[in-house]
């Protein structure tokens, strides 16, 4: 009963998002919730658990890092803005009952998802865990070095992104410069790559079932990576030509040096 009473409280959070958007006309703002629905999962199942271990206390800290910088990130940068080209393109697909449509297939969908994805944090909040001795310490190292090498390069990918794009002389002009010149998506490199650290630490717990959890990395990486993610963007950039000579020379994920 424990992770329904957990999807029931994260329900609940998007709900109140989805209330707001419909006030708004503007169902992007589910972007908003989506760092935050991490941490609401995150907190309620530490409390609901009554564990408090130490991997417990490791995932939820790292998740609330996450998440509260990427939430206060998009909500200062998307809260009072036009509703995003996806969200609109949507609508345009769906043409009838687009508060309906806009409740079951962004605000539902996006619910299920986080929960998903929060399951290595809810895992290791409500399993039992083993002692936290010596196998446990280098596994939950390696999970934090991950996951603040993918925290760095999304922060460096965000704030440079936005310092670029308020230069009003660089309306229309690709950034290339900073993480930017290491991938054309460095922001998508940073995202699933935390994720991967939070997945192994996670395992820390050495509680079997934890595995389990390593479900929520790889879907994060193949949906940036295959879906949703590098995909749209590609293809929105498939006519520009500065893009595509970008293209060229930098590498479409992995940081790598570019080519000359």
């Amino acid at each position: 009963m424990n992770y329904l009473y957990i999807y029931l409280i994260l329900l609940a959070y998007f709900m109140l998002w989805y209330i707001v958007a419909q006030i708004k006309n503007n169902n992007g703002l589910v972007d908003i919730a989506w760092g935050m629905g991490i941490v609401v999962s995150a907190i309620s199942s530490l409390i609901i658990g009554g564990m408090y271990s130490i991997t417990g206390i490791i995932v939820t800290a790292l998740s609330l890092i996450w998440g509260v910088r990427l939430s206060g990130y998009l909500f200062k940068r998307n809260f009072n803005k036009p509703e995003d080209f996806r969200y609109q393109n949507f609508k345009t697909k769906w043409r009838t009952n687009l508060r309906l449509k806009a409740l079951i297939y962004v605000f539902l969908t996006q619910s299920v998802f986080s929960y998903i994805i929060a399951i290595p944090i809810i895992l290791t909040n409500l399993l039992p865990n083993e002692t936290f001795g010596i196998t446990s310490i280098i596994v939950a190292s390696i999970g934090i070095l991950l996951f603040f090498i993918g925290f760095i390069f999304e922060v460096l990918a965000d704030h440079s992104l936005a310092k670029f794009k308020s230069d009003p002389s660089n309306k229309g002009k690709i950034m290339k410069k900073n993480v930017w010149r290491v991938s054309r998506h460095p922001n998508y490199f940073g995202e699933a790559t935390l994720w991967w650290g939070i997945g192994i630490a996670s395992i820390a717990s050495m509680n079997l079932y934890s595995l389990i959890g390593l479900i929520s990395p790889l879907i994060m990486t193949y949906l940036l990576v295959f879906v949703s993610g590098i995909p749209l963007l590609e293809k929105k950039y498939k006519d520009n030509k500065e893009y595509q000579a970008y293209a060229k020379q930098t590498s479409i994920f992995f940081p790598m040096p570019p080519k000359k």
